[in-house]
């Protein structure tokens, strides 16, 4: 998977994510602080139809705790739809750790710099 660095030097990423009622493409920054699969604005899940499941509390990076609805939804990952859980947050998509394991990601961290996430050969 190919993405791009913006000129805020975030890592970025085109994801295709589907619900019960559509297909979205959606970009969505990388976060290596976000231990869970990927986060979604309120506007977004609702347009896919999603249905809350629970609600987690999630520790933020400045010690302070929140409480986000969870869903799960389809993301197209690798040419593959993938099964995962989605967090709602008013703040712009991220993609987590959680997604990201068992790949290797490599990012040139300048304006229009590549970032590049292949599958890791694992036994």
């Amino acid at each position: 998977m190919i993405g791009i660095v913006n000129p805020q030097n975030e890592a970025i990423l085109n994801l295709r994510v589907r619900g019960e009622k559509r297909l979205l493409e959606i970009s969505v920054v990388i976060d290596t602080g976000f231990n869970d699969y990927l986060t979604m604005r309120p506007g977004d899940i609702e347009a896919l139809g999603l249905e809350a499941r629970e609600s987690v509390f999630y520790l933020l990076a400045d010690g302070s705790e929140v409480e986000m609805r969870l869903f799960v939804a389809e993301v197209e990952w690798m040419g593959i739809w993938r099964q995962i859980f989605v967090a709602e947050n008013d703040g712009g998509p991220l993609a987590g750790m959680a997604l990201l394991t068992g790949h290797h990601i490599g990012i040139d961290v300048i304006d229009g710099g590549r970032v590049e996430i292949r599958q890791l050969a694992l036994p």
